[in-house]
């Protein structure tokens, strides 16, 4: 595996996913005529909403901004940890939509007939990066020993953390419960909690378990390599005894010894 070839990889998918951003996402019809608009035309047109929904509204022009940072980041730091996260932004919307489609019809053809609104920039923001994860996860498996233990480590600790905070802060786990005092402010906050735990379970649980296959795969080799890189380097000396100083050049230069 070369890592040089994922670096690469990783700045191509980080300017396609930006670029697609301006590219058509949906296409929608008003009054008849068929017209597109792109990801960041939307954030733009919500931002100026902002004093109406002053969080919301702006989370859609800071993906974009953080979609033009993670092109910079990419190519220059070249980070597989910071390229899953700033991929896996554009990777989760790409999925979510898909999902709310899903939601609204069980025919396949339907929904296969929705996913054809879909612009060119949504279909390449979704595979850049899904790209993107894979490949950021393949080198985070495969290089687990050497420089990714206590990541994956951790990373698997905070999706299993997720999911008991998503069964817990559940409406039909709290509301099972007794003595829980249910006011406006506490289901408030269980839905921020509930929401934050669940974006944050999906966009590591397939990935932690990819990245512990690759590891499980590879183990051995990681292993053997981790040992040859940390063994003692073998020298093959020789000592010569010569009179004086003149057989010492004499010898240097019959032996090409500089």
């Amino acid at each position: 595996m070369k890592e040089k070839n994922i670096s690469v990889l990783q700045g191509v998918c980080a300017t396609v996913v930006f670029v697609a951003y301006f590219l058509p996402w949906a296409q929608v019809s008003i009054l008849g005529s068929d017209s597109s608009i792109s990801f960041a035309a939307a954030a733009y047109q919500l931002a100026s909403l902002a004093d109406k929904m002053p969080l919301a509204s702006l989370i859609p022009l800071g993906i974009v901004t953080l979609g033009g940072i993670n092109v910079l980041w990419q190519w220059l730091l070249k980070t597989n940890v910071g390229a899953f996260y700033m991929n896996s932004i554009p990777l989760f919307i790409c999925v979510l939509e898909l999902v709310i489609l899903g939601s609204t019809t069980k025919d396949v053809e339907r929904f296969l007939d929705l996913v054809k609104h879909l612009g060119i920039g949504f279909h390449l923001a979704f595979i850049a990066s899904l790209v993107s994860c894979i490949a950021a996860w393949t080198v985070i498996g495969y290089r687990f020993l050497a420089h990714y233990k206590e990541y994956v480590i951790a990373a698997s600790l905070l999706t299993g953390a997720c999911l008991f905070l998503r069964i817990g802060t559940d409406v039909s786990t709290v509301v099972s419960l007794e003595g829980v005092l249910h006011t406006p402010d506490t289901e408030e906050m269980r839905i921020y909690l509930y929401l934050i735990s669940s974006v944050l379970f999906f966009i590591h649980l397939p990935f932690v378990i990819y990245g512990w296959i690759v590891f499980a795969v590879t183990s051995g080799k990681q292993q053997r390599l981790l040992e040859q890189n940390s063994a003692p380097e073998k020298t093959n000396t020789k000592t010569v005894w010569v009179k004086d100083e003149e057989e010492a050049k004499r010898y240097m230069e019959e032996n090409n010894i500089h």
